[in-house]
């Protein structure tokens, strides 16, 4: 760390833009693809999917839970974190063997969505999504793990705004792509199961993508061999047992796990069922897509911008205070749409192969002022939310790589603590659809905004903590200057 790192704005605009155009910060691109692309198999897709499917707003909720490996990744992290690969570690690297094996496996388990059908077996549909999610949640643990040991500490945040932007073009792809491929099938003659199955193994296919960037990126066994040549008890302790008693000697750990629990934790409650409230509240599934997408995708790529030149120019706190305050504020926005659309649909909705009114295009252009609300209702709802998301979650990953300053326990730490930041939107899932049956959209919402507030009262207490500690000191920190103080 730097004198210059640890107060007020440093280096010019130039500087802080430069640091993205960077080979190994540009190679974040390809990763943040490839992890990008799973994540809706097991969310909004999926939703899609369970919501044509007729399946209850409580089941869409339980369904959340094949989303665990998130949740739990941190148990077999310390594996991947000390475990090679026998020959394909010697011929890639350690971290690059592990992530070329889990991309293959991932690849399989998302075409496998295509060979079962929720209106057949809901178990079958969540054992495969399972699976999607324990492997995207592997290969997670290896990206992360590569991201932090390949970039300086100076490229952490525009490392993560590159992975970001590439995180959300594929989420783009594997939902709005998806879902219009699959209407576009449906609208040619193909029965609506045929349809998704078709759609699964395109998405399933796009994960060529990542293995070619894996097969491309720089690493070397020759500097990681002799971490693997000690003994198997040497290595089980380093792998296992030391990454976790390394992290419990940090001041205040408990604060810091708390906090990356209780951060997201109003906007974790509502993710989960953002596109099954968009569904029922009127929109076709292709329209919402195409709608929500620019606005979904651009404003939490400008939102991460946005978010990690914040957090260089003037530091990680005042970065998450921002990102926080947003986040909780902007759940409120979706109270609009939940109290406008059911009249505009009756007023305007077209009747669909079943008899149910739907907004499509034709409806919101044919509709005059109510088409025009309907349109803002969810564009603008969605891209106010996503531009706060951007914005906290660039400020939150670099907040998380900073707490992982050890580098020989990367993977494990990082782990740990993605997974609990990860624990509030897989555990929120199940009860998030007993919320809605009981109290309805506007009272959810509500309820969510209310949540976010423990985790910025946690955040205050942690800035006045370091006040004490730094005696006339008002700047904000930087991430290298908090990860120092709080955790040595």
């Amino acid at each position: 760390m730097t004198e210059g790192a640890a107060n007020g704005p440093k280096g010019t605009m130039w500087d802080a833009l430069a640091v993205y155009f960077r080979p190994r910060v540009a190679l974040m691109f390809v990763f943040g693809f490839s992890a990008g692309l799973p994540y809706n198999m097991t969310s909004s897709t999926l939703q899609a999917w369970l919501t044509e499917s007729k399946v209850s707003v409580e089941e869409v909720g339980l369904f959340g839970l094949v989303a665990l490996a998130y949740g739990w990744k941190f148990l077999w992290a310390p594996a991947i974190d000390g475990i090679p690969i026998p020959v394909l570690s010697r011929w890639l690297g350690h971290r690059r063997s592990w992530l070329l094996l889990i991309q293959i496996c991932l690849t399989f388990a998302i075409a496998g969505l295509a060979f079962v059908d929720p209106s057949e077996s809901k178990i079958a549909v969540a054992a495969v999504a399972a699976l999607v999610a324990f492997f995207s949640a592997s290969q997670d643990v290896v990206i992360d793990a590569y991201r932090i040991e390949a970039l300086k500490e100076s490229e952490l945040t525009a490392g993560f705004a590159n992975y970001n932007a590439a995180y959300r073009t594929a989420m783009m792809l594997s939902f709005t792509g998806a879902v219009a491929f699959v209407s576009a099938l449906e609208y040619s003659g193909l029965p609506r199961q045929d349809a998704w199955s078709i759609g699964y193994l395109t998405i399933a296919a796009f994960m060529s993508v990542g293995i070619v960037g894996t097969l491309l990126a720089p690493e070397s066994w020759e500097g990681q061999k002799a971490r693997f040549e000690r003994s198997f008890k040497a290595r089980f302790r380093s792998a296992v047992i030391e990454p976790f008693t390394d992290f419990l000697r940090k001041d205040v750990w408990w604060a810091i796990l708390l906090l990356v629990i209780l951060f997201k934790l109003g906007d974790a409650f509502t993710s989960e069922l953002r596109t099954y409230f968009f569904l029922t509240h009127g929109f076709e599934k292709a329209t919402y897509g195409i709608i929500q997408w620019p606005f979904a995708v651009f404003t939490v790529i400008i939102g991460g911008y946005i978010g990690g030149i914040i957090a260089n120019r003037y530091g990680i706190m005042r970065a998450l205070w921002i990102g926080g305050i947003l986040q909780m504020a902007t759940n409120l926005i979706f109270i609009w749409p939940a109290l406008a659309l059911p009249g505009i649909v009756e007023a305007i909705g077209v009747a669909d192969a079943e008899g149910a009114r739907k907004i499509t295009f034709e409806a919101i252009n044919a509709g005059g002022i109510q088409g025009s609300i309907a349109f803002a209702a969810l564009a603008g709802s969605v891209g106010v939310e996503n531009l706060a998301t951007g914005i906290g979650g660039a400020a939150f990953v670099a907040y998380l790589s900073m707490l992982c300053g050890n580098r020989s326990y990367t993977a494990t730490q990082y782990a740990l603590l993605s997974s609990l930041a990860n624990q509030a939107r897989v555990t929120l899932s199940a009860p998030a659809g007993y919320t809605v049956a009981a109290f309805g959209w506007v009272w959810y919402y509500v309820i969510a905004t209310v949540l976010a507030i423990p985790g910025l009262v946690l955040l205050w207490w942690l800035m006045r903590r370091e006040a004490r500690r730094v005696p006339g000191d008002t700047n904000p920190r930087t991430s290298n200057e908090l990860a120092s103080q709080l955790l040595d």
